[in-house]
């Protein structure tokens, strides 16, 4: 199946192996980067979200071209740094206190790891990148990023204290392969970092088909509370922490401009209503919203740390 030069295969559930599903919901990518109607469907079996069918390996040019936003350029400034990576960093350093090596899987142009090499020096950071541009970038920050895929990679085993993934794991074209490869990678008592986005949160139940979350077709897999503990239970990995501490105002604000420019026709209004998104007032409205569903760990996006059990 192909949409323009986009080759799609069919797949069968990531968690179980099933084929059978009991719903499905079809969405254009919202970010206007590829053409096409993509198809999400439920496994009958286990519950699991999925796209199918999926790009194949070789369309992911396509899908993630060179304007893809974590791909751009960003210098990250110890004097304004994004309380969203100091509450990342903050996770990890409280978790392990102790620094030691961490490799950072889809580093993009290397915002984590500027981060991190600011907030705490001490630890031993490199990434691995598979877009040639955003990996270059990285290195001309000072940072060790190799420009390869987790599929790619050879360290030795048991090389790293600590494996991060911020709004990777979702991507990933085989998530249980991906995580017997990182298994072997962690040293004992390592730990799996992962900020992935949750298909049974607030915000997707609110916005529906205008989930920021869905992300069509990069996004080959979106989980539950449910879905995901099972899949990291599967390979070994046992959840020892969580929480909801980055991307919450992010992603209720960009999934009503995706209302925005989807339902409102005159684009005065259009515009208008986009800016009012930005604005101070309407952050402070929507301020409890955000610390709720924070509180009870509802925001799009879930933060874990899991260890191999």
């Amino acid at each position: 199946m192909t949409t323009d030069s986009l080759k799609l295969i069919e797949v069968s559930c990531y968690l179980c192996g099933s084929s059978k599903t009991k719903s499905e919901i079809q969405l254009p990518d919202r970010s206007g980067l590829v053409r096409g109607v993509f198809r999400f469907v439920t496994c009958s079996e286990c519950g699991l979200t999925y796209l199918n069918p999926r790009p194949d390996s070789r369309s992911f040019s396509l899908i993630y071209p060179q304007d893809y936003a974590p791909y751009q350029p960003v210098t990250v400034d110890a004097r304004d740094l994004h309380p969203d990576l100091q509450r990342i960093c903050a996770f990890i350093n409280k978790l392990q206190p102790q620094p030691g090596a961490l490799l950072d899987i889809g580093s993009g142009s290397g915002n984590f790891l500027q981060a991190m090499r600011l907030l705490h020096p001490a630890w031993q950071i490199q990434g691995i990148e598979p877009d040639q541009r955003a990996s270059e970038f990285a290195r001309q920050q000072g940072l060790h990023v190799q420009t390869l895929s987790l599929d790619e990679c050879d360290f030795p085993k048991q090389s790293f204290d600590a494996i991060t993934l911020w709004n990777v794991f979702e991507h990933l074209a085989d998530p249980r392969v991906a995580l017997r490869k990182m298994r072997s990678l962690l040293k004992h008592n390592g730990v799996l970092y992962l900020a992935v986005p949750m298909c049974d949160s607030w915000d997707a139940r609110f916005f529906q088909t205008y989930w920021t979350g869905w992300e069509a077709p990069r996004h080959f897999a979106l989980y539950t509370r449910r879905t995901l503990p099972t899949m990291l239970q599967s390979e070994g990995f046992q959840i020892i922490k969580s929480g909801c501490i980055s991307g919450s105002e992010y992603c209720t604000t960009e999934s009503l401009r995706i209302v925005i420019r989807n339902r409102i026709q005159d684009f005065t209004a259009k515009r208008l209503a986009t800016a009012v998104t930005y604005s101070r007032p309407f952050r402070f409205l929507i301020k409890p919203y955000i610390q709720l569903e924070e509180l009870l760990k509802r925001s799009t996006v879930l933060t874990i740390a899991a260890r191999y059990t």
